[in-house]
């Protein structure tokens, strides 16, 4: 059987994840939030919210593992989310695929392959041009392995690794 062709694959660094459920807008708290994180050079890397049935709305993000602590901290502050219920996550990464015009069959594929390896779920996130899956971090090689039996790569693929890591600097370059 012919493999499905993908249009590539990318696997991050190690992250950590925190869901915050509540009441309010998740625009409103999204906003608060990332507004708290830029104060404190913490970059998000993944971000998705959504509405649920019974009035609640859910806001989830993963920023860097070295950032849980100093994240922790921003978010339980006294009066900052009154009435968010807040949960995080350790050690997890992100495995994005870009499904060259197959998106719905490549996710329910990959989300049965995973099930049938133990590899958790904890997010998903598309767009028009990808899908990407939060899972656990010391997974990650191993989901990388069950996509790579899976689904054609392009020949020319870039590293699925990232080789660098991008940080937000206080130094101001001036002209």
């Amino acid at each position: 059987m012919e493999k499905l062709k993908i249009g590539g694959l990318k696997q991050s660094l190690e992250l950590c994840q925190f869901d915050l459920r509540g009441l309010d807008s998740s625009e409103e708290i999204a906003s608060k939030v990332s507004k708290l994180l830029l104060a404190q050079k913490i970059n998000m890397e993944f971000l998705t919210f959504y509405s649920q049935r019974n009035n609640y709305h859910q806001l989830t993000f993963c920023i860097s593992q070295d950032k849980f602590s100093a994240t922790s901290e921003i978010l339980k502050k006294e009066g900052l989310l009154p009435d968010w219920e807040i949960n995080s996550r350790e050690q997890v990464g992100i495995i994005t695929i870009f499904p060259h015009q197959s998106a719905i069959m490549i996710l329910g594929l990959i989300m049965s392959s995973w099930a049938a390896h133990s590899i958790p779920i904890y997010g998903i996130a598309t767009s028009l041009s990808a899908i990407s899956f939060v899972t656990d971090y010391q997974l990650a090689d191993k989901a990388t392995k069950v996509i790579q039996d899976l689904f054609q790569m392009p020949e020319d693929h870039a590293p699925i690794k990232p080789e660098i890591r991008y940080h937000q600097s206080d130094i101001v370059k001036e002209d």
